[in-house]
């Protein structure tokens, strides 16, 4: 717990004051939900406690978002009545920093509530459940931990092999490699093609957005590999939070791909609260709708979050339509589970999450229009523009070239050493029944079996962990040349 407390506290120190106020506060808050007398008290205290969680959150993130609202409606109101007062009323914006991963362990804060509320044991020792709050590999931007899987790790000291060593740097280093190599490299092509969407070619405005759509996932899944692995080195386990995304064929499927710890927790503790699809179809589209508004603007505080959240809001009720479409139409189900029908289903897919990404980069709504305008409007765009193919091709493809090789030696690693063993029990099993049935011969001497290929290999073989440290430190090696000279903050920070 000290160690992650001054892991957070090492960029602003005066936020792991209010890291250990909220859990001062939520550690009182689960002990008296647990101990209240009544249920309606419990309730009372459940709502409270939400509330206050909720307060903070706005207060930090949101508080500016209000006030450049605010400035921007006094604006257009004083152009409007042509009014001089109206136009000086405006408030300047607070000195405020937001604090990180507030919007990670505030989720967690809700989610230990409510669990207390609905029967979990609250957790008692402090200490605990500080450590729960404060866990520094998942603590800056997730995954989104649930206590009860969190805290029964603490019941019996951490088991430690090599292996989980192994496995833990293999995914801090993997980690790396995308963060580094891949997302890194790929913000620049964004930055160029989002810097002047005026300019841009219908071509160019399609590789923006698709080189952000890998930057986000290599960036973010980049960390959530580096705080797992971390996680594995002293013995802990974190939820996974990807499940290759982009393979998905419907938007519904994406959501259960991407981010999986905010998906499922918005499912559990906003969609299925608000009604989910107990009471009837309207409310359901309602409830889907309202539920990716709010995990849009948990994202942050801008109105094109807030739009991005209604666009894939909206689009899971069309999903979800699409799907109660089919099983009354079994022809046109057939069609769509056909190869051709799943691969127009993929590209539906994935123009969608694009047009997604395009609004979630901007950093306004008339940049956002602009780059959609130029991918769905054919245009020539700007010679200038050429910057966007020109940095492409001198940076990603050697980057992406060297990540596929690492991905396939790892998988050619994996497939070798089950082979490996398998060959390796099987000739156990076959020496072990020769010398079961060996005939002693007339001296009373025993012949050794001559040794077989696979233990002479083993013999000669250097020891596992010199081949586990020569794989990962070629993994450093690669990453360190292939590293960009300006690299971009974790995207997720902000958050």
């Amino acid at each position: 717990m000290a160690a992650s407390y001054y892991f957070y506290m090492h960029a602003f120190r005066i936020y792991g004051l209010l890291l250990l106020g909220l859990t001062a506060c939520n550690y009182g808050l689960g002990l008296a939900v647990a101990k209240a007398a009544t249920h309606k008290i419990k309730r009372l205290l459940l709502i409270a406690g939400i509330a206050f969680n909720l307060g903070m959150l706005a207060l930090f993130k949101y508080t500016n978002l209000l006030l450049d609202t605010f400035n921007s409606a006094l604006a257009h109101l004083g152009s409007w009545t042509h009014s001089a007062m109206l136009h000086s009323t405006g408030v300047a914006d607070l000195p405020i920093i937001l604090p990180l991963g507030i919007s990670f362990f505030v989720f967690e804060f809700i989610h230990y509530l409510t669990d207390v509320f609905k029967g979990s044991k609250p957790v008692k020792n402090p200490l605990r459940f500080a450590l729960f709050a404060s866990f520094f590999p998942s603590q800056i931007a997730g995954p989104i931990k649930r206590y009860q899987d969190f805290d029964k790790q603490l019941d019996k000291p951490a088991t430690i092999s090599g292996d989980n060593i192994y496995a833990g740097l293999w995914l801090i280093a993997q980690g790396l490699f995308k963060k580094v190599c891949l997302g890194d490299n790929l913000s620049p092509i964004v930055q160029a093609g989002f810097k002047t969407p005026e300019l841009l070619s219908t071509g160019d405005a399609w590789l923006a957005s698709l080189a952000f759509a890998f930057q986000i996932y290599y960036d973010f899944s980049g960390y959530t590999d580096i705080g797992r692995g971390s996680a594995m080195l002293f013995g802990f386990s974190l939820p996974e939070n990807f499940n290759m995304p982009y393979l998905s064929t419907s938007l519904k499927e994406f959501w259960r791909r991407w981010h999986i710890s905010l998906s499922s927790w918005l499912r559990d503790y906003l969609y299925v609260p608000l009604g989910g699809s107990r009471k009837g179809e309207a409310s359901t589209m309602a409830n889907l709708f309202t539920t990716m508004l709010l995990g849009g603007l948990w994202h942050g505080a801008s109105w094109t979050f807030l739009l991005w959240g209604a666009f894939h809001g909206a689009g899971l009720a069309v999903n979800r339509v699409f799907d109660q479409f089919l099983a009354k139409h079994q022809a046109v189900k057939a069609i769509c589970e056909s190869l051709p029908g799943k691969a127009i289903a993929y590209i539906v897919t994935m123009v969608t999450v694009l047009v997604g990404w395009v609004l979630f980069y901007a950093h306004s709504l008339p940049q956002a229009l602009g780059v959609l305008k130029a991918m769905f409007s054919p245009q020539a765009g700007s010679v200038d523009c050429m910057v966007v193919h020109q940095t492409m091709q001198s940076s990603i493809l050697p980057a992406v070239a060297a990540y596929m090789i690492v991905v396939a030696g790892i998988k050619l690693q994996k497939a070798a050493a089950k082979a490996g063993a398998a060959g390796s029990n099987g000739a156990n099993a076959v020496n072990g029944a020769k010398s079961s049935n060996t005939i002693i011969s007339d001296s009373a001497t025993s012949v050794d079996p001559a040794p077989s290929p696979s233990s002479l290999l083993t013999s000669i073989a250097p020891p596992r962990v010199v081949l586990h440290g020569c794989a990962l430190a070629a993994v450093f090696v690669i990453t360190l040349e292939l590293a960009p000279r300006l690299q971009s903050p974790f995207i997720y920070f902000q958050f």
